[in-house]
């Protein structure tokens, strides 16, 4: 009954604050918000249609992993699976996790420091903490429903070690096991570096050999359970800008944040609140690192009685603000980005924070239950509930606002791409570059955004000026030039002026068609060796992609021009029918990743070779037949099956004694 109770309230309190979203429908009008969207809606009618999960996504930089570079993998998380099957949105589905993170810092508090109240006010608090609420509002819920297992796994850690059996080892491993499956990889790995520490810290006090051995299974659990996420995605992680041969510390500490920056924790404002008005020196960031001022004072006030728990958290939250410094703490944050695997591949150090706010709920739990005790043996006149009721009031005092707004309707640009592209690709110049509009509506682009792109394609964009070359764009399969302002090229023709309704607003645009584009395949006559000189041939206009090849495996050659009778494109499977009267060079205009894409002719494989630093290129014999290239994903879905297989024996495992009990009442 108490459990229903605080359930309801936290509703109440989660319905306040977001009664437009929840009851109205409408949704959170950000950039960050747009992009998942976008690709959900093409993806999700991909997924339906074919009943298997997409494992491709064509309609930015030209293709690149979905599944593999964390851009769809929303379902794959059961929670959110069985909730979408039920109609439950997206946006309530983060709600519903905010619930589920103040109930489960409920009872974390509650074991701690065994005070109900603060219990749960402290569930309440850490639920509407801006930075949860925020990861919301900016379209970034999968940190936020990541976040929202740090109280239920640390919770279950802690019963673990009190108490050793097969059932609360299963019930951490489920839970970490989804945690990971929500697949925010850094808020994910953050957390396991927390509970990592707790148990370091505990197993050092009583050394429990069974305790250890019962973490480490359960850690093991865990991982098999979200595997079908990670282990795949390691391929992908060594050819895109995150692999540790291609990433820079300069790139990884880009938001670092500045010390003089822990003064928002006392006043939000100081450097701005986000977006325009941010003054701080992070490059943007949308929110400031505020928990509270009452919070933070409770905080400090839980120094008053040290204890190891309280030590410990203590250092946790110091750690990770020193680790949050990034750049500006280098020498410490380098052990970390040096030593600690994985750990160079995240780029936000700032977001560390969310650990060390975490901390600070719990320390201003602690905090609250010493001021009580003061209060009650120095002035006992004054009632404890009015101490409740006057810190929840002044934790509460922060407003949220929030703005909506529709922008992915077919406009005329929209209309004119979906009858005249066909089997080519758009390049939207300027702010048009990152629009999400064009992936919504199935549109190929060669420009779009990613936080982990393609190593080998992000190093064309730089060596390009962002693809502004005229071969590159040609051997990238663009027919259309989509430009904001007028342009004057003797390559790019004007088509048609349009409107077109940006997620920036609606705006004029000039639709340019480019000569001489390349189809999505051809042979070429001429192949050069790939070296140092790669983005001087690229980009020197006299450089034909119709007749030459840059090629990586192969020798300076020449070969004899086939013809391509015919192109089955399908998202995962292209088939390419070809006449050569001798041997060939195909090239591909689609992204060179060998891990996945592989090439057959004869129902033999055949090596794929890069071209053009992006594409692929395979040589073909002489004679008429058929090439195919598809998508292999046979790891996945060997790894999923194995996940639902193991969550559900232990789902059977954990339920049958209470289904059996009922059962038996039944009877």
């Amino acid at each position: 009954m108490y459990l229903t109770i605080i359930i309801l309230i936290y509703s109440i309190f989660v319905l306040f604050f977001f009664n437009d979203v929840i009851i109205f429908g409408n949704t959170f009008a950000s950039g960050d918000s747009f992009n998942p969207y976008a690709i959900h809606h093409i993806l999700d009618q991909i997924r339906l249609a074919s009943s298997e999960w997409p494992q491709w996504q064509p309609w930015i930089f030209s293709g690149m992993p979905t599944l593999e570079a964390f851009t769809y993998v929303n379902l794959l998380y059961l929670p959110s699976y069985f909730l979408d099957l039920l109609g439950v949105s997206d946006l309530n589905i983060q709600f519903i996790h905010l619930v589920f993170s103040a109930v489960s810092m409920f009872y974390l508090v509650q074991k701690l420091i065994q005070n109900k109240k603060i219990a749960f006010i402290s569930g309440l608090l850490w639920m509407l903490n801006p930075f949860l609420i925020t990861m919301i509002v900016y379209g970034h819920g999968s940190q936020m429903m990541t976040a929202a297992f740090f109280p239920i796994t640390l919770l279950l850690l802690l019963r673990l070690k009190d108490e050793q059996s097969i059932s609360n080892m299963l019930l951490f491993a489920l839970f970490l096991g989804l945690q990971l499956q929500r697949a925010h990889v850094q808020i994910a790995y953050y957390s396991c570096m927390l509970l990592g520490s707790f148990f370091i810290y505990s197993f050092y006090q009583n050394r429990n050999k069974k305790y250890a051995a019962f973490f480490f299974s359960g850690i093991i659990i865990a991982f098999l359970i979200a595997s079908h996420i990670y282990l795949p995605s390691l391929d992908y992680r060594e050819m895109s800008i995150r692999s540790s041969n291609m990433g820079s510390f300069a790139y990884a500490t880009n938001w670092s944040m500045h010390p003089k920056e822990l003064l928002t924790y006392l006043m939000p404002n100081f450097f701005g609140f986000g977006g325009s008005t941010y003054t701080g020196f992070m490059p943007f960031t949308d929110f400031p690192n505020y928990v509270g001022l009452p919070v933070l004072l409770f905080a400090f006030l839980s120094c008053r009685k040290l204890n190891s728990m309280r030590l410990f958290f203590w250092t946790v939250l110091v750690i990770s603000i020193l680790l949050s410094f990034g750049k500006y703490f280098e020498i410490f944050y380098q052990f970390f980005y040096n030593y600690l695997p994985f750990f160079s591949s995240f780029r936000v150090p700032s977001m560390i924070l969310i650990v060390s706010n975490f901390c600070m709920y719990i320390l201003c739990a602690y905090g609250l239950k010493v001021a009580l005790e003061v209060i009650k043996n120095k002035f006992p006149q004054i009632q404890k509930q009015t101490i409740f009721y006057i810190f929840l009031i002044l934790s509460l005092f922060d407003i949220y606002r929030v703005s909506f707004e529709s922008v992915f309707n077919e406009d005329e640009t929209i209309i004119f791409l979906k009858e005249n592209l066909g089997l080519n690709r758009i390049y939207p110049a300027g702010s048009l570059f990152t629009d999400p509009k064009f992936k919504y509506h199935g549109i190929e682009s060669v420009g779009g955004y990613h936080p982990a792109k393609f190593g080998h394609y992000s190093e064309l964009l730089k060596n390009t000026n962002n693809l502004l070359s005229i071969p590159v764009l040609q051997f990238l399969n663009v027919k259309y030039f989509i430009s904001p302002v007028e342009i004057s090229h003797p390559k790019l023709i004007l088509e048609k002026e349009s409107v077109f309704q940006s997620v920036n607003g609606r705006k004029k645009v000039y639709i340019y068609n480019l000569d001489q584009s390349n189809p999505r395949a051809w042979f070429v006559k001429d192949v050069i060796k790939e070296d140092q000189n790669l983005y001087n041939y690229l980009n020197a206009s006299a450089f034909n992609p119709s007749k030459t090849a840059i090629v990586d495996k192969l020798d300076d050659s020449r070969y004899t021009i086939g013809k391509i009778l015919n192109i089955d494109w399908d998202v995962e499977k292209i088939i390419i029918d070809y006449e050569a009267n001798e041997k060939g060079l195909l090239v591909l205009s689609e992204i060179y990743y060998p891990a996945r894409w592989k090439a057959y002719i004869d129902d033999f494989e055949v090596e794929v070779f890069r071209a053009n630093s992006v594409l692929r290129a395979v040589e073909v014999k002489a004679g008429s037949n058929k090439i195919i290239f598809e998508y292999h994903n046979g790891l996945f879905n060997i790894l999923h099956t194995v996940s639902n297989l193991i969550v559900l024996f232990m789902c059977f495992y954990l339920f049958k004694p209470k289904v059996m009990v009922l059962l038996k009442n039944f009877r």
